[in-house]
């Protein structure tokens, strides 16, 4: 697994979904209540980006069927998702945002 730099903070001041790449992976960041989180970028479901989504107390909301998914966990919130999302870890130095990823592009 690699930590890979993927934004900065100062990013999510004007959005709360921000889409990025880390190791040959799309993902979707979120900064929720300070807290930053990393998914897949896209709805398990079409396929959609997330990044256009609406953020929603802890979740996000897919853009094409309005699909929930709980940010922290990826969990699908039910129809007409039904598969969870990929998760990878964050951290955050300074202002500075860090996912890790694996070579394959293992998730946790």
């Amino acid at each position: 697994m690699t930590w890979h730099a993927v934004a900065d903070l100062t990013e999510f001041e004007d959005r709360p979904v921000l889409a990025r790449e880390a190791g040959g992976v799309a993902l979707a960041l979120y900064r929720v209540d300070g807290a930053v989180y990393a998914t897949q970028a896209h709805c398990t479901h079409a396929g959609v980006s997330l990044a256009g989504g609406e953020v929603v107390e802890g979740y996000i909301e897919c853009p094409a069927h309005y699909g929930l998914f709980e940010i922290a966990t990826g969990r699908a919130q039910g129809g007409p998702v039904c598969r969870d999302l990929a998760t990878y870890p964050v951290r955050v130095e300074g202002t500075r945002v860090w996912v890790e990823v694996g070579p394959d592009g293992a998730w946790r």
